[in-house]
């Protein structure tokens, strides 16, 4: 499914000045250990040039407008036009109707905003069809495995992403924890829902037996919220060249094992 068409690089903005949030982001990019640099402990590989602590390739950009005045119940404005747009003060990342597992989003689903965290956040079900050694099942596990990162930045609950990474992927585990440590009694996350699709053509086992996948890479943005201010955000990007995810498959079940820049696997 792809939901966030005409976005750009992405671009994080700590609007508080608070360097400790940077890190606490974390590497929002599909996988919790992609090409992050290894400061913000976000990528399980090196980072490429102009990375930032969100884990993901940034071009650098003047600060945004003043973010703490958003209000929580304007509509969506869209997309930015290009990496260095500033967005409105009433910005706030998209958030989906349907998930990539095809389950739809209810109604009585309420995004976060200013004065509280996201409600009725749906959970995603794995669907049949992720737990075969095909293209088609790699592409369903991919789906659902950004649909558990989606609910874990809506709830702070990580056990989804956890239980299908492997436990090599130590800054998948980071990113797990930052994620954790963003949820308290005044402090949340909104946004953080991303798609990715496998090119064609490129489902090919290599001789380890893992799959590495040149994928389709896209985001609707991510905020992070304390005490009704926006302290940090990470805004939408659109790129098929940014990454390769490798997954491994055994015992019936696919296994997601790490992220890097294209080509670098």
């Amino acid at each position: 499914m792809r939901g966030f068409t005409g976005m750009h690089s992405p671009r994080l903005i700590d609007t508080a000045g608070r360097g400790a949030t940077l890190a606490l982001l974390a590497a929002l990019l599909l996988t919790g250990c992609g090409n992050g640099s290894p400061e913000a402990g976000g990528g399980d590989s090196a980072a490429p040039t102009g990375a930032t602590s969100a884990g993901t390739t940034a071009q650098p950009t003047s600060p945004a407008p003043d973010a703490s005045s958003a209000s929580p119940t304007t509509p969506q404005s869209g997309s930015p036009s290009g990496s260095d747009s500033e967005l409105p003060d009433d910005w706030r990342p998209e958030e989906p109707t349907v998930l990539a597992t095809g389950q739809k989003v209810p109604e009585d689903y309420e995004p976060a905003t200013l004065e509280h965290p996201a409600r009725n956040v749906p959970k995603p079900v794995m669907p049949d069809e992720a737990m075969e050694e095909t293209e088609a099942g790699a592409q369903a596990f991919l789906d659902y495995r950004l649909a558990a990162q989606w609910y874990a930045f809506q709830t702070g609950d990580t056990s989804l992403i956890r239980d299908v990474t492997s436990s090599s992927c130590s800054r998948c585990a980071d990113q797990r924890t930052r994620i954790e440590r963003n949820f308290g009694p005044n402090r949340w996350m909104v946004g953080g829902y991303e798609d990715a699709q496998i090119l064609p053509d490129s489902f090919v086992q290599r001789p380890t037996g893992e799959y590495t996948l040149p994928i389709d890479a896209s985001s609707a943005g991510v905020m992070v919220i304390d005490n009704g201010d926006i302290v940090s955000r990470q805004l939408p990007y659109d790129d098929e060249n940014l990454l390769d995810v490798s997954l491994t498959y055994g015992n019936g079940r696919w296994t997601y094992v790490t992220a890097s820049p294209r080509g670098k696997l």
